[in-house]
């Protein structure tokens, strides 16, 4: 018999172990029952004991790769590269794994074998760019999707990796006109959404969102998209009926079961929400969002030891969260357990819980335990917290009675109902923006002016008005200051197409025409067919031409 080193030698020196006796090993076990984390069907242990090659490998990384064993998918792609070094589309399954089981450094060097070997392949490119995004390595992947993009300029991951990257160093306009080029699909459509979501334009997402939804209806992602938009704008009652819609086409998706609760819970729909909330935390029992929302729903219907269940569940599964820790503390108290409502209590507030119940209930709490000098300092700071909530509350009805008079046209109406909700919150950025609407509807330059100035103190990024105040400045004569407004509305919101027209049209007059082509073409990166921006074009066009 061969002594033990001579048998190992010629073993490792064999082509059938070249590299296997990691997989046979370590993965598989010697053993037939293949008990270990690694262990495929017995038809591919077999394969691979009779030929273990390229094929056999790469087959054996695909069934663990589909089975989510993506450790034991990268040591089997591992073992076929050893044999096919030269391989572009081994070291990109190997990335890909490695990626899905967040190695990512290893991740890296494997995707940047394979694009060495084959340029010309998409995939490599998309997944080491989402690699290099997700280590923060932001220029290295945005030239990864701009490489991608020049391989296939219709595909649509390249295009929403390439408007995330334009977004994240703040070209939006960009990033949604590279969207608007890209093929009428739904992700496209989610993306662009996301994009005017980013911008706080909720109106503009939606539209484009119910676009798609139009000619798509059973769309899921879409449908679920827009129901998050509606719930921004607080379009409660439309966020139900849509969940309501999409559910007859996909009755068994959990994750739009759970945002349906969230809506129904938001419009008081108890009588739907208690028997899907408890439906859906039968599912996921340490679920803290469902153990959260039962213990509101029990709350509200006077079933307090229950409520506590869930609610101490939910703290326990997420002690973070504030909104919990403050219900927990309600339901503590009304079960007449004052110490641990306390705890509570103060735990939601040191958390930034900003209602001014909590300081109530509070208050209400250290009455009972006798601490009467800091149950006045809570019910004081309640009363702060309440005017100020209230003077909000009162703000917002005379705000929105001025829209609807400045809507019909009754400018002097609305300037009166603004000047009452200024009474109550004088340091509204957006207010004062409104206030000077219509103090220009009805010819006040002065104090339209002195309310855009105080707007734009308050609030800077108020693109809007910024805007206005390069109108005025136009308007008088002063290019020079118009030029500076123009160019602050449109850093402070990239995608406002009517001041890069504003702006190209100041340029203009200042006979910068190349400057003022710059700023009418990011106009129509925003919106192609935008008349203003096309007939400037044309007359800049002109001008250039005469140069």
């Amino acid at each position: 018999m061969l002594d033990r080193t001579r048998q190992i030698d010629m073993f490792q020196r064999s082509p059938f172990c070249r590299g296997s006796l990691v997989l046979l090993l370590t993965l598989i076990g010697e053993n037939a029952a293949g008990a270990g984390p690694c262990t495929p069907p017995q038809t591919l242990q077999t394969k691979l004991r009779a030929n273990a090659n390229v094929a056999t490998y790469t087959e054996l990384g695909t069934w663990f790769g589909d089975h989510k064993q993506f450790g034991c998918a990268s040591e089997a792609y591992r073992e076929a590269l050893k044999l096919e070094p030269n391989s572009a589309r081994l070291p990109y399954l190997l990335g890909l794994s490695l990626y899905s089981e967040g190695r990512l450094d290893e991740a890296v060097a494997a995707l940047q074998q394979s694009i060495e070997i084959a340029p010309a392949k998409l995939k490599p490119h998309l997944i080491l760019a989402a690699a290099l995004e997700r280590l923060e390595r932001k220029t290295e992947a945005k030239e990864q999707w701009q490489a991608a993009l020049k391989i296939d300029p219709q595909s649509s991951e390249a295009l929403q990796g390439m408007a995330n990257a334009l977004a994240d160093g703040g070209d939006f306009a960009g990033a949604i006109a590279l969207l608007r080029s890209g093929p009428k699909v739904d992700d496209i459509a989610i993306a662009l959404a996301q994009v005017y979501v980013r911008l706080k334009m909720q109106d503009q997402a939606a539209k484009t969102l119910g676009e798609a939804l139009a000619k798509n209806p059973a769309s899921l992602p879409l449908a679920s998209t827009l129901i998050s938009v509606y719930m921004k704008q607080l379009h409660n009652q439309a966020a139900e009926k849509l969940c309501e819609n999409t559910l007859r086409h996909h009755p068994s998706d959990p994750e739009l079961q759970r945002l349906y609760l969230q809506v129904l819970i938001l419009t008081g729909n108890t009588a739907v929400a208690r028997p899907l909330a408890e439906k859906l935390l039968a599912k996921t029992p340490r679920d803290f969002e469902l153990l959260y929302m039962n213990g509101i729903l029990e709350h509200d219907a006077g079933e307090q030891k229950a409520a506590r269940e869930h609610l101490e569940q939910a703290v326990a599964a997420n002690p973070q969260v504030g909104a919990a820790h403050f219900h927990l503390g309600i339901v503590l108290a009304q079960l007449n357990e004052p110490t641990k409502a306390r705890k509570e209590l103060e735990r939601a507030l040191e958390l930034g819980v900003s209602e001014p119940e909590a300081h109530f209930e509070l208050g209400k709490v250290l009455h009972t335990l006798g601490q009467n000098d800091d149950s006045a300092q809570q019910l004081k700071l309640y009363q702060l917290a309440l005017q100020a909530k209230n003077n909000r509350s009162l703000a917002a009805s005379k705000t929105a009675q001025a829209d609807k008079a400045l809507g019909s046209g009754d400018a002097r109406q609305a300037l009166s109902f603004y000047r009452e909700a200024l009474d109550a919150t004088p340091d509204d950025a957006l207010l004062n923006f409104k206030l000077a609407v219509a103090l220009d509807a009805v010819g006040d330059i002065a104090n339209e002016l002195t309310a855009l100035q105080k707007a734009v103190r308050m609030n800077p990024d108020l693109a809007s008005a910024q805007n206005q105040l390069g109108f005025l400045a136009s308007r008088s004569g002063d290019t020079a200051a118009a030029e500076k407004y123009f160019r602050e509305a449109v850093r402070a919101a990239p995608a406002f197409g009517e001041a890069w027209v504003n702006l190209a049209a100041t340029l203009g007059l200042e006979s910068r025409f190349s400057e003022a082509r710059k700023a009418v073409d990011s106009a129509l990166q925003l919106d192609p067919q935008d008349p203003q921006a096309l007939l400037l074009r044309d007359t800049l066009a002109k001008a250039l031409a005469k140069q």
